[in-house]
């Protein structure tokens, strides 16, 4: 006599708990990358903000003198470090920008160090014009991620 047997197999449980063990590990994998992409989206981001304050920061320079040829002979092509608060360039070094907790603006002179280099490369083309070039750079999952800007500054007056 055949017996019925009902229930599952040693071998049907096997290869359920294999398939739910694969379809687990790839979720994970998916928001581990999820995490990770976006993390990098936002100190990108960040960092194209500092890019474009530095720019801004030069055109302010710029703006802040009456006449052209005062200031293409203040400045020398070279790199350099700026800040908001300091009208001024400042010599470069690979120093990384603080992040300021009370103000939350960064800064080289108070806060913490935070994971942005920022280098302002300014190139006299002509005596009308000069380059600016800013360079981002940081440091994500053991790797450098740069990000660069350009701008032009004309005689227009």
């Amino acid at each position: 006599m055949k017996k019925n047997e009902n229930g599952f197999s040693f071998i049907g449980v096997i290869i359920a708990l294999t398939i739910t063990s694969v379809s687990i590990v790839a979720i994970l994998a998916l928001i581990n990358t999820s995490l990770k992409a976006g993390n990098k989206g936002k100190m990108s981001l960040m960092a194209a903000g500092l890019a474009q304050e530095g720019i801004e920061l030069i055109r302010d320079m710029r703006k802040s003198e009456a006449d052209w040829d005062d200031w293409y002979s203040s400045v020398s092509s070279g790199d350099y470090l700026v800040q908001h608060d300091n009208g001024s360039l400042l010599s470069f070094s690979e120093t990384p920008l603080k992040l300021d907790s009370n103000t939350g603006l960064y800064q080289y002179d108070n806060g913490t160090n935070s994971s942005f280099y920022r280098k302002v490369t300014l190139t006299k083309v002509s005596a009308n014009e000069i380059k600016v070039l800013i360079e981002v750079k940081w440091l994500f999952q053991e790797s450098w991620q740069y990000l660069t800007a350009e701008n032009r500054l004309w005689n227009w007056k």
